[in-house]
């Protein structure tokens, strides 16, 4: 799993919005070639996806499709569901999402 602490995180994410966006892009950044299928007769699709682009209301919009894979009885388990997390890999969060 890629290892995380709160003080990784920059002085300038301090919105749960900037949270989202941060921590989806720099998944992104790991994981836009890895690949995984999604059922058996699907084909492989990227665990990682981001898209930028103007909505219909003039807004500047990012939107981010992130695969990740749960422990495989979650759903018989008390705890919540970030806490059945398995990792994707165990790569460094890249340099420039540290500053």
């Amino acid at each position: 799993m890629t290892t995380f602490s709160a003080s990784n995180l920059p002085a300038s994410v301090n919105t749960l919005e900037k949270l989202v966006i941060w921590a989806n892009a720099a998944l992104y950044q790991l994981h836009k070639n890895t690949r995984y299928q999604e059922s058996d007769s699907s084909p492989l699709v990227p665990v990682a996806t981001a898209q930028d682009g103007l909505a219909a209301d003039k807004s500047e919009r990012v939107i981010f499709r992130v695969s990740v894979p749960l422990s495989d009885d979650w759903r018989n388990q008390s705890t919540k569901i970030w806490q059945e997390a398995k990792e994707i890999s165990n790569a460094a969060i890249p340099t420039l999402f540290l500053s």
